[in-house]
């Protein structure tokens, strides 16, 4: 009778220090469930259900050669905020519109003068500085440029 009471009391350690040693190391039945990866896809839906797009109304920037208009260049572009702050933006959209066509109409005939394409990744960052200045930093995080249509005089 003594020997079964220690063998049950042997059996009942050595269970007890098996299931510890597994719990330790997070093996078996308390392993813990691995994050699983996202996909490119997954990454980017989450991108675009995370930030919307406030349109800007197309600007057409005229091109003077001496007296006379040489043409025009007329540039679409959209902000991309992130989710709530769209009305920070709207309420400052009458400022940014004005600060963006008087940048547009200096800074346009600069880019486009010793080129004979528009630099577009040049534009898209002094459309950035210029959101920056107006609104502040870290509330627009990227400017698409829709469409830029280049129409000779």
């Amino acid at each position: 009778m003594k020997k079964a009471i220690l063998f049950l009391v042997l059996l009942i350690v050595v269970v007890g220090a098996a299931v510890g040693t597994l719990y330790f190391l997070k093996l078996g039945p308390f392993e813990e469930a691995k994050p699983v990866e996202k996909t490119a896809e997954e990454l980017e839906f989450e991108k675009e259900d995370s930030f919307s797009a406030i349109p800007i109304k197309p600007f057409t920037i005229p091109m003077f050669q001496g007296e006379r208009i040489a043409g025009s260049i007329q540039v679409q572009f959209e902000l991309e905020v992130p989710k709530g702050q769209e009305e920070a933006v709207n309420s400052q959209m009458v400022r940014l519109e004005d600060a963006y066509l008087r940048d547009l109409y200096v800074f346009m005939p600069r880019l486009l003068r010793n080129k004979e394409k528009l630099d577009i990744i040049a534009l898209k960052r002094r459309l950035m500085r210029v959101t920056e200045k107006i609104i502040g930093p870290d509330i627009v995080d990227d400017i698409l440029i829709q469409s830029v249509a280049d129409t000779p005089g």
